[in-house]
């Protein structure tokens, strides 16, 4: 059986199929966010999903478009990736029409962790469509080793001068600080359901 540190796509395309025909996750997109990514992740979850699949970016679209395009066709594989223009409001506005966002197929976030941490702040109702499936990809638009994971976890402790045990407490308390960084460290403690 694999496990998601060796094949991390394949568990994600089957964490998309136990959720069924309306299934929702997020993907932390890395810092550096390129078309060559996007363009990677999309062609693996067609494979491993054996679906068309397509992306669709966020900050350009408006409600209406975006409706229509997760509508026609309703049966593929969507890739929703976010942008430097995705507001606050347009999380609030997202989040009030989230009823006409639903489909049958299969919807990936790719988010940075500004928009992780917006879409947990102004759009709960959709976070509600993800539940605790928040997955990091690594620096070079892959998913991070162990390694990598261990490696990141120290830095951001560094950063904000405490322990993951700390962070967590600090989250469960609502005490967390709003910085993307602070969301990046409940997902790779893989505590997102404290976001």
């Amino acid at each position: 059986m694999p496990d998601f540190s060796t094949e991390p796509l394949f568990e994600i395309a089957r964490r998309l199929e136990i959720r069924g025909e309306t299934g929702w996750l997020a993907v932390l997109s890395p810092a550096a966010d390129s078309a060559a990514d996007l363009d990677q992740l999309q062609s693996e979850l067609q494979s491993i999903l054996q679906m068309p699949s397509r992306v669709i970016q966020l900050e350009r679209s408006t409600f209406e478009e975006l409706r229509e395009a997760l509508h026609h066709p309703h049966n593929d594989a969507v890739i929703l990736s976010g942008g430097t223009g995705l507001t606050q409001e347009k999380w609030r506005s997202l989040d009030l029409m989230r009823s006409a966002l639903e489909r049958r197929g299969p919807v990936v976030l790719w988010l940075s962790p500004g928009d992780i941490g917006n879409l947990t702040d102004h759009a709960p109702n959709i976070r509600s469509f993800i539940g605790g499936s928040i997955f990091l990809a690594g620096p070079d638009g892959g998913f991070m080793t162990e390694a990598e994971r261990q490696e990141r976890l120290k830095e951001l402790s560094e950063h904000f001068g405490f322990s993951g045990d700390e962070a967590v407490r600090r989250a469960a308390a609502n005490e967390s600080p709003h910085e993307p960084e602070f969301v990046e460290w409940l997902v790779l403690l893989g505590r997102g359901d404290l976001l």
